[in-house]
């Protein structure tokens, strides 16, 4: 009986001095902070994340116990863990303490739309041809698309046309039901698109204030005064603003009134507004096992126990500056999330009906898989459009092949796949991902270091009947290898043919996975391929594969191939070689312009380097619609069936404008809709989950996910840029595939110009049959 009792009182000593463990996002607490809350005999100690998502995460597993977080950021983490968090303290601004909501959104109606009497369902039909006034699209604001967009989007049905672009869709949709608008701010995440868009639908520009801009003359609260402006001088009949500011700016005007989602109208003085969608409080939300016993000691903690507000122990005054910085703590009863979260916003975001596509994002492994899902929720709940999808493979080929077969639409390469994913499967660039300058994709041409200072190879044209190690065949490496090699006229600029030519210049090299048929389009002969694995099989190195099983794969096994005499010279990325050789002097550059560096090792410019270019790049099929199958079958179809589509050709032919025949085969697929829709959600994606001015986000797309970096997208990643950027580490990236992409169009001008024979022989013999 001692010991039972013995045991209980350990327990609830070791209870008593229980430490809470707070998630503390990388880009919100600062290390001072944690510091602080961690001084003397605290209870709580800082568990760092990168972001909420992983706070819910770390919640779920136990490993964390609580954490802050705002209604966006709930409502990610109740799609995936619904009942194992729970809301425990809400977060009202210390000026607002009296308000049950973040903010409302509200829509206003001039009184006099009101005043027949109809139906609640008629009159929202009544805002038709309307005119509509919209606070507009700010990055200086926290309004994301789905609250900007909620109430047109319950107003109007979705129209969705194939023939044009998600975001079309809906300024089309606008257009067609309000008349007129006043929606200033970005509509594409793109400025030439967006621009394109204003200049085709200056409709949604006339209320403005200024129409070429697309603004109101009053900017204040983000837009939502110049809004209730546009109202105020009957331009539209109804404006969507946030509530607190309509009692701010408009107060208890009577020629004004709310309109509800019902249909329904009350008076500006109402108490009991009707709002379109309610913002809950940020909260403190913890694990549910420890909820109960967390949120009494928590209130002691957070609650003020001298006068002033003011506490004994260091670590609480951090506690209250981390959490109640500008708010106040509320306690709240016990609830769900779904509960907590429902009273004011639509938590079943899977139903949001969307235009376009839903883009299958390619995915390798669990952990790449899984983060995909939580950044495509994320994109739902902000309203990206199109949908995205997640689709599972085990390596960056099957992703290849997946896309090449329909199965996906996109995947984040390191651009050391750059050349495989164009030429061997048809790939193209959507996006480029800039990287930081410290961490571009340095390539180096590397030789030994010779005792006697005889170099063998003191310029490229030494390279005659020389052995080369790459990393890999097709990579970065080797392309530059084959820039290097044209510039400086060592093998021809006029041929397409790289293995055949590097197969004449070399005596032997290790081009791992040259064998290997994910690294080719077609087969290499037997002879070009076994000169190309001739140097990995060198001593006791029998594989010329793309694994472990070659000693010589990879950076650093190119550069081991160059230290064993297996090879005399190694094309290498920078990066993954300098801290991992043991000895740099044993080794020089070989420069960009044909010289040997001053002195042994891997000091180097610029001007040295082989390439300095962006790390990655985001890759899309890019469906060759213009070959000769494609020609000859619809020319079939149309001649036989005599179809509209065959009449447009002989048009463009009798016109001598054969280019509206190429453009008419072109719309097929509608390959470039879908293009630009995928263009235009990742920059969307960018703008809410990649680095912004203010860091609070859901789940931080470039940044390491669940404690594993390099998902989606590389950890060098800083944002994402288009492929007309002229940033010269992209210019440098396109520069290496100019003779690539010259062969593929010198391929495709041969086939074009043999249809275009056939299809005016076969024009001349039908018309001189009829």
């Amino acid at each position: 009986m001692k010991n039972i009792v013995w045991i209980s009182l350990l327990l609830g000593v070791a209870y008593a001095q229980q430490e809470y463990k707070f998630c503390a996002p990388i880009d919100t607490i600062s290390d001072d902070a944690c510091y602080a809350l961690q001084r003397g005999e605290s209870k709580v100690s800082c568990f760092r994340v990168t972001d909420s998502a992983e706070c819910a995460i770390r919640l779920a597993q136990g490993k964390a116990d609580f954490g802050v977080f705002n209604a966006e950021e709930l409502l990610l983490a109740y799609q995936f863990y619904p009942l194992d968090i729970s809301p425990i303290f809400q977060l009202r601004h210390r000026e607002r303490q009296e308000e049950e909501f973040e903010f409302q959104t509200v829509a206003v109606v001039p009184a006099d739309l009101t005043q027949k009497a109809v139906s609640p369902d008629e009159r929202l039909k009544q805002l038709k041809n309307g005119g509509f006034c919209h606070p507009g699209f700010s990055k200086s604001q926290w309004w994301n698309d789905y609250i900007l967009k909620h109430f047109e989007r319950t107003v109007i049905s979705p129209h969705c046309q194939d023939n044009v672009t998600v975001i079309e869709n809906e300024i089309r949709s606008l257009r067609d039901f309000f008349g007129k608008a006043c929606r200033p701010g970005e509509w594409a995440a793109d400025s030439s698109i967006d621009q394109e868009l204003k200049n085709k639908y200056p409709e949604l520009c006339a209320l403005c204030d200024n129409q070429a801009t697309c603004s109101y003359n009053n900017k204040e609260k983000h837009g939502h005064f110049g809004a209730m402006e546009c109202l105020a001088r009957h331009d539209g009949k109804v404006a969507y603003v946030a509530l607190n500011y309509v009692r701010e700016y408009f107060k208890t005007n009577a020629t004004f009134q709310f309109l509800c989602p019902n249909g329904n109208i009350l008076p500006l003085k109402t108490e009991t507004p009707c709002a379109w969608l309610k913002q809950p409080w940020s909260v403190v939300a913890a694990r549910k096992e420890i909820a109960k016993d967390l949120k009494i000691d928590l209130w002691k903690w957070l609650k003020p126990s001298l006068p002033f507000g003011f506490k004994e122990n260091d670590w609480e005054i951090a506690l209250n500056k981390i959490i109640q910085d500008d708010s106040r703590a509320f306690n709240l009863t016990e609830m769900s999330l779904a509960t907590y979260l429902s009273k004011g916003r639509e938590i079943d975001i899977s139903n949001i009906e969307t235009c376009g596509k839903t883009i299958r994002w390619c995915t390798i492994g669990d952990l790449e898989t899984n983060k995909c899902r939580w950044v495509a929720r994320a994109a739902r709940a902000l309203d990206v459009q199109p949908n995205i999808s997640c689709s599972k493979s085990n390596s960056t080929f099957e992703c290849f092949r997946d896309i090449a077969e329909n199965r996906a639409d996109i995947i984040t390469i390191d651009s050391n796949y750059g050349y495989l994913a164009r030429t061997v499967y048809g790939l193209s660039t959507i996006l480029y991902s800039e990287t930081e300058t410290d961490k571009n994709s340095v390539i180096i041409s590397v030789v030994r270091e010779p005792k006697d200072n005889n170099y063998p190879i003191k310029n490229f044209h030494d390279l005659k009947n020389r052995k080369a190690c790459f990393p890999e065949y097709g990579g970065i490496g080797w392309l530059n290898f084959i820039n290097v090699a044209r510039s400086n006229g060592i093998i021809s600029s006029k041929s397409c043919d790289y293995p055949l030519l590097v197969s004449k210049l070399l005596s032997g090299a290790c081009s791992p996975g040259v064998e290997d048929t994910d690294h080719t389009r077609t087969p290499i002969s037997s002879d070009v391929s076994s000169k190309f694995c001739s140097a990995c099989r060198y001593q006791n190195n029998t594989s010329c594969a793309v694994n472990e099983t070659n000693r010589y794969y990879s950076d650093e096994g190119a550069m081991r191939c160059l230290s064993e005499g297996a090879g005399d010279i190694a094309f290498v990325k920078a990066a993954n070689i300098i801290e991992k050789t043991i000895d740099s002097n044993m080794y020089r550059i070989l420069c960009k312009n044909g010289s040997l560096a001053e002195t042994p090792g891997f000091k180097f410019d610029e001007f040295c380097a082989l390439s300095v270019t962006i790390d990655s790049e985001v890759g899309i099929i890019f469906l060759k619609l213009f070959n000769l199958y494609t020609y000859i079958h619809i020319f079939n179809v149309c001649v036989w069936a005599h179809a509209y589509i065959y009449i447009s050709v002989v048009q463009c032919i009798k016109s001598n404008k054969l280019q509206c025949f190429f453009q008419l085969v072109g719309r097929k697929d509608d390959t470039q809709i879908f293009r630009t829709d995928t263009f235009l959600a990742l920059l969307k994606l960018e703008n809410w989950l990649g680095y912004r001015v203010s860091p609070r986000r859901s789940i931080h797309i470039y940044g390491p996910f669940n404690g594993t970096f390099n998902l989606l997208f590389k950890d060098s990643t800083s944002g994402l840029v288009s492929t007309s950027s002229m940033k010269k580490s992209v210019l440098a990236y396109k520069e290496l595939f100019s003779h690539v992409d010259q062969c593929s169009t010198g391929s495709f001008a041969a086939t074009t110009n043999f249809v275009l024979v056939i299809l005016i022989t076969l024009y001349h013999f039908f018309f001189s049959h009829n």
